[in-house]
């Protein structure tokens, strides 16, 4: 799995959103990719704003399987 979120001294993260905007923004645990034993990837969305996959909204504590080629943002 890999975590997406802001990375603190208490909170070790996989990809630090920080890094790339207003760090206040983004919740320290923002979002988790999971690979299923299937082969599919889920995003699962753990943090207050939305994370966008292909211009669609997922809200807080929703899932959404990942696409080949899928674009993952969160809009700060």
């Amino acid at each position: 799995q890999i975590t997406l979120g802001r990375a603190t001294k208490d909170n070790q993260i996989d990809v630090d959103l920080a890094l790339e905007g207003p760090a206040w923004k983004i919740s320290r645990k923002q979002g988790v990719i999971k690979l299923k034993n299937n082969g599919e990837f889920f995003i699962a969305n753990e943090g207050r704003r939305p994370i966008f996959i292909d211009g669609r909204p997922v809200l807080g504590g929703s899932k959404w399987k990942l696409s080949n080629n899928s674009v993952v943002e969160v809009k700060l």
